[in-house]
């Protein structure tokens, strides 16, 4: 089988050669620097033989001054194109990726008109899409899959802009500002992901993370009216153009809660699977006749803190149960931070190969 080949078979629940595996959240600068001293190779996914590659839009030529909603800057800091302030911070451990803080443009905005008012990007314009056609084409030309993104789909997006504190508390209000805010955002997410399916994606990557390691970060009551309708929309704008094409839900935490709601919207893979909180096998036999699994091999767990075998013995384990059958792509549960040791990443890749 090609690449692509074993992705589409496992994601649809058919019995591939071999699971599929990647990197899917990639690897930390320190790690990038131990993998090019390691191998003199540049690129881990290729280096290793990963069976997917993700593609994006191009980049915006909009030059939006966000400095008015942010105020002062630390020093180091960026501002992305959604406005959001991003500011760096250190570690004695080295450098992890996700140890950064944000300056939230939208903090102290109040009405649904100043909600309206904010400029987002331009995520919907038409010039943004025109590299994306020949980067999947060239993707599935090499016989891999093409997996494209529309991560911190819409809560992440909302609470980077707003605080995490402010939206919650918007959300138990009812107020109008968040129902404009994730309304705004959705519709630009609509546009992505129809643009998405008619350029060919064979995988389309939602994702927000709504849970914690004990269960969801908000009740499922409020989930569902504020979040799980807007998602609904976006798959079902994919769908419209491409019926087949494979919709991937991402959100760390133990989302079980969620589960049936994310399969009756048109989920087809859920991501990342923490073992640390998450029974993959618990989970194959309660779903895995409408749902595969993406991810299950722990970051928190067995690639810092295990040995080579230990890697390999999670590995054989996940095929011998969860892969039964197809719907298992193996792949770390999140970013591999400087912590794991590069054999450990070696003996995942050799026992997935090796399958």
């Amino acid at each position: 089988m090609t690449s692509r080949e074993r992705v589409l078979t496992a994601m649809r629940r058919r019995q591939p050669d071999r699971p599929p595996f990647d990197f899917s959240f990639g690897f930390s600068p320190a790690q990038i620097a131990v993998f090019h001293a390691r191998t003199g190779a540049d690129d881990p996914y290729d280096y290793f033989g990963a069976d997917t590659r993700m593609v994006w839009p191009g980049p915006t030529t909009l030059t939006t001054d966000y400095t008015p909603y942010l105020g002062a800057m630390p020093a180091g800091s960026t501002i992305d194109e959604w406005g959001i302030g991003h500011v760096p911070t250190t570690s004695r451990d080295g450098d992890h990726a996700h140890l950064e803080g944000f300056q939230y443009p939208m903090l102290s905005l109040e009405t649904a008109a100043e909600a309206a008012d904010y400029p987002l990007p331009d995520l919907d314009a038409d010039y943004r899409y025109e590299s994306v056609r020949s980067e999947i084409s060239d993707i599935q030309s090499r016989g891999l899959a093409a997996m494209a993104m529309l991560e911190c789909t819409i809560f992440e997006r909302a609470w980077y802009l707003r605080s995490m504190e402010r939206l919650l508390l918007d959300f138990a209000d009812g107020s109008a500002f968040a129902t404009t805010l994730l309304d705004r955002i959705a519709e630009k997410r609509v546009v992505q992901a129809r643009r998405y399916a008619e350029l060919g994606a064979d995988v389309i990557c939602y994702g927000d993370d709504v849970g914690t390691q004990r269960g969801m970060l908000m009740s499922v009551t409020m989930w569902r009216r504020w979040l799980k309708p807007r998602l609904a929309r976006t798959i079902a704008a994919a769908r419209a153009i491409r019926r087949d094409v494979l919709v991937f839900y991402h959100s760390d935490g133990d989302v079980t809660a969620i589960i049936p709601d994310l399969i009756e919207i048109g989920v087809d893979i859920l991501n990342p699977i923490q073992p640390e909180c998450m029974d993959p096998v618990a989970l194959k036999r309660a779903y895995g006749g409408r749902l595969s699994f993406w991810g299950t091999i722990g970051t928190q767990s067995t690639f810092p803190f295990g040995s080579p075998e230990d890697v390999r013995r999670e590995v054989r384990a996940r095929i011998a149960t969860v892969g039964v059958g197809g719907g298992l792509f193996l792949a770390p549960t999140h970013v591999i931070e400087p912590e794991v040791p590069f054999d450990n990443i070696v003996a995942f890749v050799e026992a997935v190969r090796g399958a």
